[in-house]
């Protein structure tokens, strides 16, 4: 599978598991030598890593994704059945849109399991540990510049094929087109080189309209790229910004 394929379906993931780490993150010390703990897998599914280290909002995670022929209530039952087991309390169940996520604290590491129905009658979901406790959250876009009032929703850390990956979520409240004619500027102005960008989203300074479009922009300096992609909201409110910062060449995701 390509390198781009990995990496989206990283952040895909990491999205998904953001709002849940949120709520999760713990300050106090962790220990060093704790081994991570195994998530059994999934009764008669299939099971293949998303990401075996990134970091998501700060958080050291992994991450695995799985099918099923049972059903989302069976799957749900299974998990809540596994971590009654052996643990001080109950695991927790909460529904996120169609979807149940079960979860439950294993010393220093929150275990997950995200599942949803798929059109067959089977399943389909996430498994993740995240060391919650001893984390510290950090949202800090590093070298990608936020427009004025926008807020940073994630970052993602992995390592994939030699090149460091970190995407930032921003949600900004400008139009699309002042959106793609900030970063522009903004990154020109700091020595980056443009080396993509389309048109379906015309500047801002030929009076495009705030719209649904959208548009991708590339650049380079030295050993890193940066790639964003501009989306504005169907209903004219905002715009979402996903800029992937890539560095050739570097090590592993510190954990």
């Amino acid at each position: 599978m390509s390198s781009k394929k990995h990496s989206g379906r990283r952040w895909i993931a990491a999205a998904t598991l953001a709002s849940v780490l949120a709520v999760s993150v713990m300050s106090g010390p962790a220990s060093a030598v704790e081994p991570w703990p195994h998530i059994d897998e999934p009764p008669k599914g299939s099971v293949q890593w998303v990401a075996r280290s990134m970091m998501v909002n700060g958080v050291p995670t992994s991450v695995m994704q799985f099918n099923s022929p049972l059903s989302l209530q069976q799957i749900a039952d299974y998990y809540k059945s596994r971590w009654s087991q052996g643990y001080d309390h109950p695991p927790s169940v909460h529904h996120v849109g169609d979807a149940t996520v079960v979860g439950q604290m294993h010393g220093s590491y929150l275990m997950t399991v995200k599942v949803s129905a798929t059109p067959n009658g089977g399943s389909q979901g996430l498994l993740s540990v995240a060391q919650v406790l001893g984390s510290k959250a950090d949202r800090d876009p590093g070298v990608v510049p936020v427009i004025s009032g926008a807020h940073v929703l994630s970052v993602v850390e992995s390592q994939d094929a030699g090149q460091h990956s970190r995407q930032v979520l921003i949600l900004a409240t400008q139009s699309p087109a002042a959106v793609a004619d900030y970063y522009q500027a903004a990154l020109t102005n700091s020595g980056w080189r443009q080396v993509q960008g389309n048109e379906s989203t015309p500047p801002a300074s030929l009076g495009a309209a705030t719209s649904s479009a959208g548009s991708f922009l590339a650049f380079s300096q030295n050993d890193q790229e940066i790639q964003i992609s501009i989306a504005g909201s169907k209903q004219g409110r905002g715009t979402s910004v996903l800029a992937n910062v890539i560095t050739h060449g570097a090590g592993e995701v510190a954990q």
